[in-house]
């Protein structure tokens, strides 16, 4: 402590002021870190893609149409699920868990989205587009991870800059993925 009181004060103030900016750096990551996780985790259903995609082999773009015409891959609809619920096409689909899917029923009967959690975040400034990437022959697997035997879908990857450019970077056409202007607007 005396070692700082014989600082000049614009020192001591340039300091304190460094040492609480770095505070709340840290505090801000800790923040994102743990709201960016914990939406994996409680959803208004425990939809299990393991048994889905994994134990019935459904392809991701069965459920997730979007994903190859678009920049979203989207939801699929309560009436989608309830389609194969509600009907019996696999009397499996239809006994597998009755609570989830008298959950799900429950939503039909009310004409309700399923209010789910997004799981993969994107900055408003980051323009992503699945459409290009199905394409291109990117599998799902290469960012959301191992989903078809995931129960309950986690992010498997920090989708981040860093991220997209180590994958871009391998690419035969690396020089025009790494214009700033493909992912951001």
């Amino acid at each position: 402590m005396r070692r700082l009181a014989g600082l000049p004060s614009w020192l001591r103030l340039l300091i304190g002021g460094g040492v609480l900016g770095l505070i709340v750096v840290v505090i801000a990551v800790i923040v994102l870190v743990a709201s960016a996780s914990d939406a994996a985790y409680e959803q208004p259903i425990a939809f299990k893609h393991s048994v889905h995609a994994g134990d019935f082999g459904i392809p991701c773009q069965y459920c997730h149409v979007g994903v190859a015409k678009g920049p979203a891959a989207t939801i699929p609809s309560v009436a989608k699920c309830a389609g194969c619920h509600e009907s019996g096409v696999t009397p499996e689909l239809v006994s597998a868990d009755g609570d989830e899917i008298a959950k799900l029923l429950d939503y039909w009967e009310r004409q309700e989205p399923i209010p789910w959690k997004r799981v993969n975040v994107q900055p408003s400034y980051v323009h992503f587009n699945h459409s290009s990437h199905i394409a291109a022959g990117v599998g799902c697997g290469s960012c959301h991870g191992d989903i078809a035997n995931m129960d309950r879908v986690e992010p498997a990857a920090l989708l981040n800059m860093g991220f997209c450019l180590g994958c871009h970077a391998q690419q035969e056409n690396k020089d025009a993925l790494w214009d700033c202007s493909v992912c951001h607007y």
